[in-house]
């Protein structure tokens, strides 16, 4: 009974709202007829679209139709990379590729950017190196990744250097991946880099030196924003559940 009164509430205050704004008739009918769907349909077709100047609206439109229709933004980055066969549609149709966890055909198009100006773009061989990562083809990452420090000597790119360690840490380079994950720790942005860190040593037998980094992952969050909790929540749990067991 509650669910129903819900329902019936929002098809009153959706029929209101179409009848105060003056909106098509249709909606009355699709709302009556198909009470669920057809407010959720009103919602996202008519009233979100009037708080566009809202950022928190426009992403909710995103999210929601992220959910309703994933693959909608993939079909459309194809259609642009079809009509304008760029590096920059190419590139964009590869990171969707690569969001949607499709990273054969992100390798793919990432390599085929990787020519001519844009032969040591960061940004693809960045690219390049997570669809490889994703693949399994660890060694890849790494080569890659190498050739992208190499290129870029002076460049500052955590995410590829965490990368890099991860990368050493699956092909069983155990000391290697300590070396890199004990460099990260001093600058990587959150508490992935020191959770990491403390996972490999406690693998290791360092368990010591493992709780301390826990701990240590504990009391920056607990200490940080809310903000902050929010973005490292994953990793302060891992580090809590370590802790306690």
């Amino acid at each position: 009974m509650p669910a129903l009164v819900l329902v019936l509430g929002l098809q009153l205050l959706c029929a209101a709202h179409v009848i105060r704004t003056g909106r098509p008739c249709q909606w009355l009918f699709i709302i009556l007829a198909l009470p669920l769907a057809g407010c959720l349909a009103y919602f996202l077709l008519e009233i979100l679209p009037d708080l566009s100047h809202s950022r928190a609206a426009r992403q909710a439109v995103r999210d929601i139709s992220a959910v309703i229709d994933p693959e909608r933004e993939l079909r459309e980055r194809a259609e642009r990379a079809a009509e304008a066969d760029t590096v920059a549609n190419r590139t964009a149709l590869a990171e969707e590729c690569l969001r949607l966890g499709r990273p054969t055909d992100a390798e793919r198009l990432f390599e085929s950017c990787l020519t001519g100006i844009h032969a040591t773009d960061h940004t693809l061989m960045l690219g390049l190196a997570q669809a490889r990562f994703a693949l399994e083809d660890y060694a890849g990452a790494c080569e890659t990744l190498d050739r992208l420090r190499a290129a870029h000597t002076g460049l500052d790119c955590p995410e590829g250097h965490l990368l890099y360690a991860r990368s050493k840490e699956q092909q069983g380079e155990v000391e290697q991946a300590l070396i890199e994950y004990v460099a990260l720790a001093g600058y990587h942005p959150g508490e992935e880099a020191r959770c990491r860190l403390a996972l490999l040593l406690q693998k290791t037998g360092r368990v010591a030196e493992a709780r301390a980094l826990f701990e240590q992952v504990v009391r920056t969050v607990e200490r940080a924003s809310k903000l902050y909790y929010r973005a490292e929540r994953d990793w302060y749990e891992v580090a809590r559940r370590n802790l306690a067991g």
